[in-house]
């Protein structure tokens, strides 16, 4: 089988060989290898490091150098690039796709290429994604500026799973495609601005909202100083770290509120509120409304609508939003349609 660099893929078709959410820690060892196909990673939790030989075609043929993968970034592999991953830290969570740029054929399988065809040979012509095809050692890091995270999942979730007929097919292409979509994405917002110390702020709270945060301890995981942070986060998303750290401990909360008969003041626990009192207050200042008022009104979800006892919660829901918490932010804001009789998401 004749082997493409990702340059070189034409009209070639990814397909997902292989793929893995796992967890590490140091104990982990691996050898010096490559592979026949395109390796994607991408840091969830924790940082690890990759080993990389340098390829021909430059000074230093063959020498290895070490490259660290933050919380929050993806690197790219091309084909045929030597390296090995390294586990530095208590536990690391990582995200991995290798794709094979198979030569194109006649008719796929379940004949996907009659509903669904993709030139990859121009979409890294149009798009940042010649930025892969042109890295000089073979290697690229992406931060996540966009929707890579829960793009890299879902993509996972399918090719785990054989494609038995046309709509898994295409439901399989689809999700390479839209991952390549989000990683071009964040090349090109990267491009405009090196504001991608923002998103580590957001992943930063995302894993640690439910302990005590501090404005020092996000400094210090994300490289900056914390009054430069501050300014730029505000300027960049329009809050501040306090508002985003309420907002998604509130979004926490409301689920909880929803789907468990836990006390309140357990549930502020639960999603790092220092006290009740503060829970209450965060409550007021983001829903009108405290989180005893909140458990009643999903207690009266079941109610009809038209009964005078009938009310709603609804805020407004961003990108940012999601990018922090995915699906279970929007899940736990509803804006109901009285008229209609029917539940529905506000800006979802």
């Amino acid at each position: 089988m004749k082997e493409f660099r990702f340059k070189d893929i034409g009209t070639a078709e990814p397909e997902a060989v292989a793929c893995y959410i796992k967890k590490f820690t140091p104990s982990f060892y691996m050898g010096m290898h490559s592979h026949v196909s395109v390796e994607m990673m991408y840091a969830s939790k924790g940082n690890f490091s990759l080993e990389i030989m340098r390829k021909a075609g430059g000074e230093g043929i063959g020498e290895i150098f070490k490259v660290t993968v933050h919380q929050g970034e993806l690197v790219f592999l091309d084909v045929g690039v030597f390296h090995r991953l390294l586990i530095d830290e208590d536990e690391v969570t990582i995200y991995n796709v290798e794709l094979a740029l198979r030569a194109p054929v006649k008719e796929a399988s379940y004949r996907v290429n009659g509903v669904l065809p993709v030139n990859y040979a121009a979409l890294i012509e149009m798009t940042a994604l010649k930025s892969l095809a042109d890295a000089p050692d073979g290697y690229k890091i992406v931060p996540n500026l966009s929707q890579i995270d829960s793009s890299f999942r879902r993509l996972i979730f399918t090719v785990m799973k054989p494609s038995t007929c046309l709509e898994d097919a295409c439901c399989a292409r689809a999700r390479i495609l839209l991952f390549f979509m989000e990683i071009a994405r964040s090349l090109t917002l990267l491009e405009k601005n090196d504001a991608h110390y923002v998103k580590k702020v957001q992943l930063y709270i995302k894993h640690h909202y439910h302990l005590k945060i501090t404005l020092d301890d996000i400094a210090k995981a994300v490289g900056y100083h914390k009054s430069y942070i501050s300014a730029q986060y505000k300027n960049y998303t329009g809050k501040t770290i306090v508002q985003t750290i309420n907002e998604l401990r509130i979004s926490k909360s409301l689920r909880l509120l929803r789907d468990t008969s836990l006390p309140i003041a357990e549930i502020a626990r639960q999603v790092g509120f220092p006290s009740y009192a503060q829970m209450v207050h965060a409550f007021h200042q983001t829903v009108q409304m405290s989180p005893s008022a909140c458990r009643k009104v999903f207690l009266n979800d079941e109610m009809d609508y038209d009964d005078p006892q009938y009310s709603s919660i609804s805020i407004r829901i961003n990108e940012e939003d999601f990018l922090l918490d995915d699906e279970e932010f929007s899940n736990a804001y509803y804006k109901k349609d009285v008229t209609g009789k029917s539940k529905k998401l506000l800006n979802y």
